[in-house]
């Protein structure tokens, strides 16, 4: 296995949707790990592979609206220049 970087994936999310879509994201085996970081401000981060990064952005554009996932930003974990700053633009 190669060592690759994480990439961190910010989404907003309300907190009563939290655990179903930690159940939807569980049926995406391996897709990403979701960590709960910030729940007052609705924040949440996806961790996975920048070879994944494509899968996982598409796979949140397929989840129903009533969700209400929105992407904040994404960066590579360490990555002192990139850290938290967006890549979306």
């Amino acid at each position: 296995m190669v060592n690759e970087p994480t990439l961190v994936v910010e989404i907003e999310l309300p907190v009563k949707l939290s655990f179903r879509f930690q159940m939807l994201l569980e049926g995406e085996d391996g897709l990403a790990v979701v960590r709960c970081y910030d729940p007052e401000h609705k924040k949440q981060q996806l961790w996975t592979t920048p070879c994944q990064r494509t899968d996982l952005l598409d796979w949140l554009t397929t989840l129903p609206e009533a969700l209400e996932v929105k992407v904040q930003a994404e960066w590579i974990w360490g990555d002192e220049i990139a850290s938290r700053k967006s890549l979306l633009g």
